[in-house]
Formats: structure tokens, C-alpha cells, sequence
């Protein structure tokens, strides 16, 4: 049996066999069911694990920055790298290792840059979250009065829709 066959036979499998595992598009919010009849509860975040995510994307972005800048290393009048100039001498005495090393630096380079930068956007991206609820709970607490005139809480007002 070839691939494509039983990638087909597989398939065919599951679509008659097996009930579905997920299925997003089938969610009812007015009673915040879903298709099965079962509860479906919010999403809950706590700000403490927000900022300890944050944190952790944070400090790694600034120890690949400052450790695994290996094409940043030791950097000569020109700009080049310790790495890069030792792969350019193996090459130009014609070993292999000297094109291999050259890939491999630019390979790396190119990995710590995008995990850089999801470090960085995981970061930023929380930052941003948890202000921007803290401002809303805010706003939302100095728009709702309790009886004495006094806001009330982000804490009753979740309290109350529960």
C-alpha cells in the first residue's frame, strides 16, 4: 500500500469512526454551551502568571543578546567576527570546514535572531495586555458606583456576574 493510499484509508477512518476531538466553529454563546451540552467557562488569567512569563521572555531575550551573540563576538576593525574571520581563513586555505562554519554561524545567527524575537514580542505582548487590563479595571470601577458612592471592585463586579 502506498502512502498516498493509506493517508486516504486513514482519513476516510476517522471521518466515519471517530467523533470530533474540537470543534470551535459549533460553540453556542448565548448559554455558553458547546455542542455536546457541556459547560464551557471563560478563560481565567491570573496577572501573576502574565508578569512571570513576561519576565522569564524578557530575561531570556537579554541573555540570548548578550551569550549567544556569536557573530557579534569579538568584532575587528571591519566589522567581522571572530567566528566569521576563522571560517574565512579555513576557506581561503581551501578546507571544507571554512564554508561549513561560515553556514553554520549564519544558520545560528539567523535562529537566535528569531527566537530573539519572540522572546521580545511574548514580552512586549504581555506588557501591553496587562496594562491595558489594568487600565480597563480601572475604568471600569470608577464607572460603577456601590450605594455609598464608592467604586466598585473589579473583585464584586466578578462576583456578581458569576
Amino acid at each position: 500500500m502506498t502512502f498516498d493510499e493509506e493517508w486516504a484509508r486513514l482519513k476516510s477512518d476517522a471521518q466515519h469512526n471517530a467523533p470530533p476531538g474540537m470543534q470551535l466553529a459549533g460553540y453556542n454563546t448565548e448559554n455558553r454551551q458547546s455542542p455536546d451540552g457541556a459547560y464551557a467557562p471563560d478563560l481565567t488569567v491570573h496577572q501573576d502568571d502574565l508578569g512571570a512569563v513576561g519576565h522569564d521572555a524578557f530575561v531570556l531575550h537579554r541573555k540570548l543578546q548578550k551569550s549567544a551573540d556569536i557573530d557579534g563576538a569579538g568584532l575587528d576593525g571591519s566589522g567581522r567576527s571572530t567566528t566569521d574571520r576563522a571560517a574565512r581563513e579555513l576557506d581561503e586555505h581551501n578546507f571544507a570546514t571554512g564554508k561549513a562554519l561560515s553556514t553554520a554561524l549564519k544558520t545560528w545567527d539567523s535562529q537566535r535572531k528569531t527566537l530573539q524575537q519572540g522572546c521580545a514580542r511574548i514580552s512586549n505582548h504581555l506588557d501591553y495586555t496587562k496594562t491595558t487590563h489594568t487600565k480597563e479595571d480601572e475604568d471600569i470601577a470608577a464607572t460603577l458606583k456601590g450605594r455609598d458612592g464608592k467604586p466598585v471592585s473589579t473583585s464584586a463586579i466578578h462576583k456578581w456576574i458569576k
